[in-house]
């Protein structure tokens, strides 16, 4: 069976920005390059363009890319709903205190809240299903002191949605990947004629301007990519 190897060392979606941030700078040096090859010209320039979209679209399909802005959106929206409830709970544990005998610690709601604040949806989920254990263990007494069954419903609920939509978005990221390794002879190609430009950029300028010459290495133009995000 063949094995389709990545010849890039970057991620995935790295990839076409680093290629049009190259052909930003050869497009600005154009004169340069034609000089030393008429194949380097505004078709070229123009045809690169295409396969860098083409190789877009292929990483990242906007409707793909849609539906998890609205996943994420909707799990930040249902966490950012715990956290009145947690501290209605907190302070109902503090009512309790002589009945339950359990702190907020310990009952999971300070780790919760923790991972609510870094946006964690799965650690968020986890903690939800340790509340909710400690909700049902010491719920008579924590409804003697005013808890509200809207509030235990709240938590339940909860994590049947952030499980949903957790696995929404695994299902998505992973039709990216089966796509991306299906496709790889794709992107592949287009890694081997960002080097050919690259190549091409770093020995125009390499004895004349060094300065410039950093500007077609492959490195360089990873870290400004990842300096941006």
């Amino acid at each position: 069976m063949v094995v389709n190897v990545r010849n890039y060392k970057c991620k995935d979606e790295e990839l076409p920005v680093i290629c049009r941030n190259a052909l930003s700078n050869m497009r600005k040096d154009m004169r340069d390059f034609s000089a030393y090859s008429p194949i380097f010209n505004e078709d070229y320039a123009r045809i690169f363009a295409e396969k860098i979209d083409s190789v877009d679209e292929l990483l990242t399909p906007k409707v793909e890319t849609d539906e998890l802005k609205k996943i994420t959106k909707r799990l930040y929206r249902t966490m950012d709903n715990l956290v009145e409830p947690i501290t209605k709970v907190r302070g109902y544990l503090s009512l309790a205190k002589d009945s339950a005998g359990v702190s907020a610690k310990d009952f999971g709601l300070t780790s919760l809240r923790q991972k609510i604040v870094s946006r964690d949806s799965e650690g968020v989920r986890q903690n939800l299903l340790v509340v909710n254990s400690f909700l049902d263990k010491y719920r008579t007494q924590l409804t003697a002191v005013g808890l509200g069954d809207d509030v235990i419903r709240l938590f339940n609920s909860s994590v049947a949605s952030i499980t949903g939509d957790n696995q929404l978005q695994f299902d998505i990221i992973s039709k990216r990947k089966a796509t991306v390794q299906k496709n790889l002879k794709v992107l592949n190609d287009l890694y081997k004629q960002l080097m050919d430009i690259l190549n091409i950029g770093k020995s125009l300028y390499q004895v004349t301007d060094a300065a410039k010459s950093k500007e077609y290495t492959f490195n360089k133009l990873l870290r400004s990519v990842r300096n941006a995000k």
